[in-house]
């Protein structure tokens, strides 16, 4: 009997399904009352509640309505919020005047429209939670899914339902000026000119001061010119500690493109200068072998995540990316490319999918205070011309991403060479195009095709 009842659960009781879900209808009322008194209360509560947040229907439209006169600069009041609402057909829905009226007459001051906004805040998350547990319950008793999916999604359910917009408030400039100097004081001591991640890249940090925190870097290539190679070696520099602040630094890498294991593979061959065919083959020599076995305990402490999920949207990348965050505390964030990337909403249009793509990416450079280093792909260049160096509207597809960008760095392929040993040399330039907060230069660079690893030209090394 008792493996019956293992083999079948039990459901969960329906009883919950007759429960009134949270709600606060007081403050809902309490919280338009104050908007009708107060167009100060309407500046406070719009940051705080959305109009899904009413639980009834009718404060839904009235918010709307609150909302949507405020839009037009024009007054609320008993008057033009009825000539709204009839305009719109929810005049009597909400049920005529006898209902503006109660509400001016419960709220006799709008002092507390913040302290009623939250709590409405508050009921409306719980019943969104309720409704992601629900559907989590749902989906585990189908059985339509693999368990794998199954968590993903009842992860993503759960995240969606607690996301809290963020409310800041305004800051003094006196504040922000002492903070600045006593910023710009603390480094002037340290004597460092790298103030953010390093690259790896002598001539790159020279010019940008290193990565910075909460800024987004677009890295813009064409088709097969090593944008990924150069972003592997910027993420083995920074969580390898191989920089001049000589400290190391946990990097998390979204690769849509290729596989965690391709990419182990490139890292272990870059650092061990192992040429990548000869590994990918077999063909191997003793020293190599050595170099291999030295390279890999490197690795051991090093802390690079890399998710390689081929089909993600923004939004599961973000939810991964505050994880990654939370556990590891990440000081870095790569990700392998904008392009390949899934909006996850309904959109008109590729260049507004983009777009929404490229805000949400900035959004969370800022949200996570941390460098967000997105690969993007550029135009290829007409059949026939030569491939000139790339200009920022080559960046494909929309306009968003230049716009987004804090550092847009182009890999330019300039010539090809030999070194003294006849090794394959390819002479490259890193374009920074773009530098919010500084200037604009070309970095000379050197790709050395067999290891898939960039080199700063002022310091190309022959191990």
């Amino acid at each position: 009997m008792e493996a019956v009842r293992r083999n079948n659960p039990t459901p969960i009781s329906n009883s919950s399904e007759f429960r009134v879900p949270p709600q606060d209808l007081e403050a809902e009322q309490s919280v338009l009352g104050a908007m009708m008194l107060s167009s100060e209360a309407i500046r406070t509560v719009i940051p705080i509640c959305r109009e899904e947040d009413f639980y009834r229907e009718a404060n839904r439209k009235l918010y709307h309505a609150i909302v949507a006169l405020d839009d037009r600069k024009e007054p609320v009041d008993i008057i033009t919020l009825t000539n709204e609402l009839k305009r719109s057909g929810d005049f009597d829905t909400i049920g005529g005047v006898s209902t503006l009226t109660t509400l001016l007459d419960r709220v006799p001051t709008a002092a507390n429209a913040e302290y009623y906004a939250n709590i409405v805040k508050e009921k409306s998350s719980a019943r969104k939670l309720i409704t992601a547990a629900t559907q989590v319950v749902a989906d585990a008793y189908s059985d339509s899914m693999p368990i794998k999916e199954l968590l993903d999604s009842a992860e993503h359910r759960i995240f969606e339902a607690t996301e809290v917009r963020e409310n800041k408030d305004f800051n003094s400039i006196k504040d922000l000026i002492g903070n600045s100097y006593e910023y710009v004081n603390n480094l002037s001591e340290q004597k460092m000119h790298i103030t953010g991640v390093p690259t790896g890249f002598y001539d790159l940090d020279e010019l940008t001061a290193g990565f910075q925190p909460s800024e987004m870097i677009v890295i813009g290539a064409r088709p097969s010119t090593g944008k990924t190679s150069l972003a592997l070696n910027i993420a083995q520099h920074a969580c390898m500690g191989t920089n001049e602040l000589k400290k190391k630094i946990s990097v998390g890498f979204f690769s849509i493109e290729m596989t965690a294991k391709q990419l182990a593979l490139r890292l272990l061959c870059s650092v061990a200068r192992i040429d990548l065919k000869k590994a990918r083959s077999g063909y191997l020599s003793d020293g190599d072998r050595g170099r291999l076995v030295n390279v890999t305990g490197q690795f051991y402490d090093t802390k690079l995540y890399i998710d390689d999920t081929s089909s993600i949207t923004v939004l599961d990348l973000k939810a991964k990316a505050r994880r990654l965050k939370r556990e590891f505390d990440i000081g870095m964030l790569v990700v392998d490319y904008l392009q390949l990337i899934q909006a996850g909403v309904k959109v008109d249009s590729r260049e507004q999918e983009i777009a929404y793509i490229s805000r949400q990416l900035k959004a969370l450079a800022k949200d996570l205070d941390i460098p967000v280093v997105v690969l993007a792909q550029l135009s290829r260049p007409i059949k026939g011309q030569e491939e000139k160096r790339p200009i920022l509207s080559d960046l494909r597809e929309s306009g968003a991403i230049e716009q987004d960008a804090d550092v847009v760095i182009f890999i330019h392929k300039e010539t090809e060479g030999t070194t003294d040993e006849g090794k394959p040399i390819y002479k490259h330039e890193l374009v920074v195009a773009k530098q919010r907060n500084g200037p604009t230069d070309n970095v000379p660079v050197v790709f050395r095709r067999e290891y898939t690893t960039f080199e700063s030209a002022s310091r190309i090394s022959d191990r």
